[in-house]
């Protein structure tokens, strides 16, 4: 320890000295400048002034060949030869002005050396106030004496290094923060031409990546792997680890929840809810993927029996055999699907992606039933990468991803494993963005019955192939290999764009996630609303709604939100971002040529599902405050509620599907549930409220 703070030290000692110098250096040179423009030039020029003013004492009346360069002069003594002809005593007169505007020039003479003195005087006391309080300065207060025992101030200034770093510098304290060998050194694996795209069959690539194991991808890289360390680079492991069910610890007191409740009120259901699940599903059991905890609340239980024994016999409501895929299905037949985008209502295409274009709708992005869905997702995880390039703006790096059918895609990169949540200590605008809660969301929406998130999937990179091969010189110059041979890059952008938080393949394949392009704004311009409970995004004060309750009441009576369907796709928005746990709702886009009668795109989720054990109960102010939710939504999350199948059962499934499965872990799967029972606890508490009538809670607004 006593070694590196000795390193510590002489490192600072040796960098304060550079910066003092070239500091010295530059005021130096400023003040030559300034004395050779302002000082000596001038003086040179007052001395043929002054010294041509005597001329006008021996040589009188004034000639033109010998005209002062100073004008003034000319007009006092043309003025004064013109008043008075030969006089005698004028030309005393003359003389004596002249006299007098010679001292001036000597006056102006010695205020320019003064100036020149105190300057070099100021730059004498900078250098020598720099000196003494240079570390290790014999004059200054920091200086360590040789006696072999730790100083106080080294200790401080180790403890405030430790503060100031940042936790992923902490955890990658073991990679090169270095980009000195960037790209343009090492553009593919050196040596091999197996990996050097212009020498690659393509058949033995696809059987390197679609058809071997891990260990056989690493061997062929030939990379060289330290046993002894904690580096688990094996996808097996990862892959057996990700599936094994999280334990989510028992409560041992009663905890808050939000919204009025506590621990004590699940867990008194949980037993009779094992038994019932049971029940629910014919008696078989679903082993593993059963969901391992249940939140029925008694509350809840009476809202769905109201629910049931007005809207019995409905689509609304369905017997507790049928399942909700089948559910979902029949409550959509007599869904308004709207007019298509006029640029493209008369051409369909061929590729997948025309055919998503053409098939966005006034009310829903997508029909699911459609087949160019599963085209579109099955082209974004495999169709060959033809150029990459940085998203401009936003806090984090984003790929766009141009493929060879010409579709393009937005790349969210892998930053961490699942296991790692939200930091206590990161707001909500300084989290990181994940790139599987961007394919959960995806999956949740289509659940639900929003379809407003465009298609999402995994897909796993090349590092060296897929992007680097392909990006644009810019991106290109922030690559680098991690000295445990990991191929890395960063990006340029607002936050965690530096060598300090490198993404890094394994060791060079990296997954992340590939979002469908939604048309260009010239074919299909959007228009940007302002979330009216965006919250402050500040770290000293709250927004309006979170300490006012009223905000509601102000919205309704306001343009989009006094008509139409806006105000109800906003609490629908809030339901879904308390469900995923997403705190970064400030703005949501609309369609332009659909008006105000249209839905809600809901894009930009990456920083959903980042704490399991948190709900975010003000991600509910919406319907808190509005005591309002749609009939549609409120019968899905009422099925969910009922079964036979969870929440987390029917996302479980349909994650599956997904290349990267698991895209999410048990404890983000249990969460959901637990937060349904929330949402139907507070839809029963605006009903118990100031006798508000059901017609005034659940609203029909024609929209499934």
């Amino acid at each position: 320890m006593v070694v590196v703070v000795v390193v510590v030290v002489v490192v600072v000692v040796v960098v304060v000295v550079v910066v003092v110098v070239v500091v010295v250096v530059v005021v130096v040179v400023v003040v030559v400048v300034v004395v050779v423009v302002v000082v000596i030039v001038p003086s040179n020029k007052d001395n043929q002034e002054c010294g041509s003013l005597n001329l006008y004492s021996s040589k009188f009346p004034p000639s033109d060949s010998a005209a002062s360069p100073l004008p003034f002069i000319n007009i006092i003594i043309a003025t004064s030869y013109t008043t008075t002809s030969a006089s005698e005593s004028d030309h005393s007169t003359i003389t004596t002005t002249t006299t007098m505007l010679m001292r001036l020039c000597s006056s102006a003479r010695r205020r320019w050396k003064t100036l020149l003195w105190v300057l070099l005087m100021l730059v004498v006391v900078l250098n020598a106030v720099v000196f003494v309080s240079m570390p290790g300065s014999r004059l200054g207060g920091h200086h360590v004496a040789n006696t072999g025992e730790r100083s106080e101030v080294s200790e401080v200034d180790q403890v405030r290094g430790i503060r100031g770093a940042s936790h992923l510098q902490i955890m990658r304290k073991g990679l090169d923060k270095s980009t000195a060998t960037n790209s343009s050194s090492l553009h593919y694996v050196e040596g091999l031409t197996f990996l050097d795209p212009k020498q690659t069959i393509k058949k033995a690539w696809k059987d390197l990546l679609h058809d071997s194991t891990f260990e056989d991808r690493k061997k062929v890289a030939g990379f060289v792997y330290n046993d002894n360390n904690n580096n688990d680079n094996n996808a097996d492991e990862d892959k057996r680890r990700y599936k094994e069910k999280e334990e989510v610890d028992e409560p041992t007191e009663e905890r808050d929840l939000g919204d009025g409740l506590s621990s004590r009120d699940f867990t008194a259901t949980r037993g009779r809810d094992t038994q019932t699940k049971h029940t629910r599903s014919g008696g078989k059991s679903h082993g593993k993927d059963s969901a391992g905890k249940n939140y029925t609340l008694a509350e809840v239980d009476e809202l769905v029996k109201a629910f049931l024994s007005r809207f019995q016999g409905s689509l609304l409501v369905s017997n507790d055999h049928t399942s909700y895929e089948k559910f979902l299905f029949k409550l959509q037949q007599d869904m308004k699907w709207g007019p298509r985008l006029q640029e493209f209502a008369n051409y369909k295409g061929r590729r997948s992606w025309e055919q998503f274009h053409h098939g966005i709708r006034q009310h829903a992005l997508y029909d699911p039933n459609e087949p160019y869905v599963k085209k579109l997702t099955s082209d974004l995880q495999t169709r060959e990468i033809v150029d990459v390039e940085q998203k401009e703006g936003g806090t984090q790096i984003k790929l766009m991803i141009t493929c060879k059918d010409e579709g393009q895609a937005l790349f969210k990169p892998m930053r961490f494993p699942r296991e790692q949540e939200t930091l206590p200590d990161h707001f909500y605008f300084a989290d990181y963005e994940r790139h599987n809660a961007e394919i959960a969301s995806f999956h949740l929406d289509r659940l639900l019955g929003f379809y407003r998130v465009p298609p999402t999937v995994g897909r796993w990179m090349n590092i060296s192939y897929d992007i680097h091969r392909v990006a644009n010189s810019k991106l290109a110059k922030t690559f680098f290999m991690s000295p445990v041979g990991n191929w890395c890059f960063h990006g340029s952008c607002s936050y965690y764009c530096d060598s300090s938080h490198p993404i890094c393949g394994h060791p060079i394949m990296l997954e992340g996630s590939m979002a469908a392009f939604l048309p260009p704004l010239q074919m299909a311009k959007r228009k940007t609303w302002r979330n009216p409970w965006k919250r402050s995004y500040s770290k000293h004060r709250k927004a309006y709604w979170e300490v006012y309750d009223d905000l509601c009441h102000k919205v309704k009576r306001k343009h989009p939100y006094n008509e139409g369907r806006r105000l109800m796709d906003v609490l629908d928005m809030s339901v879904f971002d308390f469900l995923i746990g997403n705190l970064d709702r400030h703005h949501y886009e609309t369609f332009r040529e659909f008006g105000n009668e249209t839905f809600l795109l809901h894009l930009d989720n990456g920083r959903a599902f980042g704490k399991s054990k948190y709900d975010c109960m003000s991600c509910m102010a919406p319907v808190r405050q509005c005591c309002m939710i749609r009939q549609s939504t409120l019968a899905k999350l009422i099925k969910l509620y009922q079964g036979p199948e969870s929440l987390s059962q029917v996302m479980r499934a349909s994650l599956a599907s997904d290349v990267l499965n698991p895209i999410l872990l048990e404890a983000h799967l249990d969460a959901l549930d637990r937060r349904l029972s929330k949402i139907l606890h507070v839809i029963h508490g605006c009903l118990k409220s100031d006798g508000r009538r059901w017609e005034d809670v659940v609203i029909d607004d024609g929209v499934t």
